[in-house]
């Protein structure tokens, strides 16, 4: 987790998405968080989520890397609230781009996302 003027372990760009993102995804009386982690055995991900009093964590948006901007494929007008559809391979993803539309700062989590994430957390617990 990092506050405002805190980002101790996050890569440079996530540095800079950090803050921008913490408040487009704020979710009222949830504290705002960013999770590291490794997915398989080389791919690092951030993941911005929102924490219930409770402790329950609920993922919100993968920061976007310079490896995960070169899977994406920006399709569509961008929204209102700063959001593109996008493509990961086959699978149809939520953007949170840039002021200029053009440059992705997140990829939103769906359901496919939460699964994947879900799976690696169960691998990752069953070998401790």
């Amino acid at each position: 987790m990092c506050g405002a003027h805190s980002a101790l372990g996050l890569d440079e760009t996530e540095r800079e998405l950090w803050p921008k993102l913490r408040e487009r995804l704020r979710q009222p009386g949830r504290l705002m968080a960013v999770m590291r982690g490794v997915l398989g055995s080389d791919a690092e991900i951030a993941c911005v989520s929102a924490v219930t009093p409770e402790g329950i964590v609920q993922p919100l948006a993968l920061l976007v890397t310079p490896a995960i901007a070169a899977e994406i494929a920006l399709v569509g007008p961008t929204t209102g609230d700063g959001i593109r559809a996008g493509k990961i391979g086959d699978y149809d993803v939520e953007v949170a781009v840039d002021e200029s539309g053009e440059r992705p700062l997140a990829v939103l989590v769906n359901s496919w996302i939460f699964h994947n994430l879900t799976l690696y957390s169960r691998k990752l617990w069953s070998r401790r």
